[in-house]
């Protein structure tokens, strides 16, 4: 039975939608406009709607005042590096699961291997399994070797959040390509690596940049790693953290930079939300 758009249910239907949507934004509507208020505001109850903005909180945040100049005292944040870290990291860490993930989930897919569902499954274990099962012992690992607050470190210990995720959703790509192309290439006397290079990735492209987004944001929003492995290196998550030091709460400022964290991601899913949909829904009608 279909509902006529101006039934009783499919009123209630859309209030419900519009309830949810109000429910989600909220918490980003009240970030930003923390964001844009002063301290003494932000305390007061009942809250303020409606308010002066300011954006001396994003000057603070990327260190533009002199220290004193503001309500804040003499707080002197450098946000500009966290972000960069995380940039660094979080594209780094990407890059290094695309290099090594795809050629494992090429493999997994169209070879048959002994226990390959075993490994795939362990492999995906990893993304699942806690964060501080892995860093607690590589921290001494870290320190003893010369990896602890680098680049390279962070990289290579993002991979337990990045590859297995790259391993399976290219794995899961791959299986929905027809092996006949595979094979009608390989009887003209195509190589195996010119077949992979030329008629397997670029079918991959589409999902693989979904992909790479997904797993983006899951580098971009790590915490637990970067807290405990890196410290002039850390990502803009662990900056967050020392803006909440006891008895000094600078809660505007950390919305300003909550507001900074959130717009690379926006700006990248905005960017690539055409392959974005397409990787999501790669596969799904064969």
């Amino acid at each position: 039975m279909r509902l006529n758009r101006s039934t009783p249910a499919s009123v209630l239907l859309n209030l419900l939608v519009l309830a949810c949507t109000l429910i989600l934004t909220f918490p980003l509507v009240w970030i930003v406009m923390m964001s844009l208020k002063q301290q003494p505001e932000v305390m007061t109850w009942p809250p303020r709607f409606i308010f002066k903005p300011t954006l001396e909180n994003f000057r603070v945040l990327f260190d533009a005042a002199q220290a004193g100049a503001t309500s804040y005292g003499t707080i002197k944040v450098d946000f500009l590096t966290p972000v960069t870290n995380s940039l660094v990291i979080s594209l780094g860490a990407v890059l290094v699961s695309l290099i090594a993930g795809v050629p494992a989930g090429y493999v997994l897919a169209r070879r048959d291997i002994p226990m390959k569902e075993d490994i795939a499954f362990f492999m995906l274990g990893f993304r699942f399994a806690p964060a501080l099962l892995v860093v607690i012992p590589l921290f001494s690992v870290f320190q003893t070797v010369g990896l602890y607050d680098t680049y390279f470190g962070m990289i290579w210990v993002y991979q337990v959040v990045t590859l297995p995720m790259i391993i399976w959703l290219s794995r899961s790509y791959i299986e929905d390509i027809p092996k006949d192309i595979e094979e009608a290439a390989a009887m003209d006397g195509a190589k195996p690596f010119r077949v992979v290079w030329y008629i397997v990735l670029p079918l991959l492209k589409p999902g693989l940049i979904g992909a790479s987004l997904l797993i983006f944001l899951l580098a971009w929003h790590n915490f637990a790693l970067g807290l405990i492995l890196s410290s002039t290196k850390a990502p803009v998550t662990v900056a967050l953290l020392k803006l909440l030091n006891p008895g000094v709460q600078f809660y505007p400022v950390m919305a300003a930079g909550l507001v900074v964290t959130m717009i690379v991601p926006v700006v990248l899913i905005i960017l690539g939300q055409r392959h974005l949909e397409r990787g999501l829904t790669f596969g799904a009608v064969k």
